[in-house]
């Protein structure tokens, strides 16, 4: 019997605790104070400098480029998620199946200018929580969409078969 109140305290003990850290979980909600600006598929400069061929360089990274965190997105659009800039663009009626396989929309590979969607948000993390643990949850994600913090690479969304 001894043996099982020391098991059975143990385990209470693991329960309370893991509430506990449970409970000073901070969750904050993102969707306000973002950025917005359609980049360009086909031409780097429009696309604020972005390739592959710049990012990955070794003279530059990051620096220049609309992922480089001193990127001034003051032209950028203001705005709260949910956005969707895919229902922002003109209709197509043609019969091209790339458009209306995006719903009419005038997105694909006719349309480098309204193809690629940016978001940026600026955030602070406070000194006193620096050595604390972050996860940043998107919801809603559509696509083919690249997660950058201050000029590093987190990963996408493309689906690997």
């Amino acid at each position: 019997m001894n043996v099982f109140k020391t098991g059975l305290f143990c385990l209470l003990l693991l329960l309370i605790s893991g509430l506990a850290k449970a409970q000073s979980r901070k969750h904050v909600n993102f969707d306000d104070g973002w950025k917005f600006s359609f980049g360009h598929s086909n031409d780097p400069v429009k696309d604020f400098n972005y390739s592959t061929a710049t990012i990955f360089s070794k003279a530059g990274g990051a620096a220049g480029t609309c992922i480089d965190a001193r990127f001034n997105d003051a032209a950028w659009r203001s705005l709260n998620l949910p956005h969707d800039w895919a229902i922002e663009v003109p209709f197509d009626h043609s019969t091209d199946f790339n458009v209306m396989s995006h719903g009419y929309r005038s997105v694909g590979g006719k349309y480098p200018e309204t193809s690629v969607g940016w978001y940026r948000k600026r955030f602070r993390v406070n000194k006193a929580d620096s050595t604390q643990r972050f996860a940043l949850q998107f919801d809603g994600v559509f696509r083919d969409a690249s997660f950058w913090v201050n000029g590093f690479y987190l990963g996408n969304t493309k689906r690997r078969p």
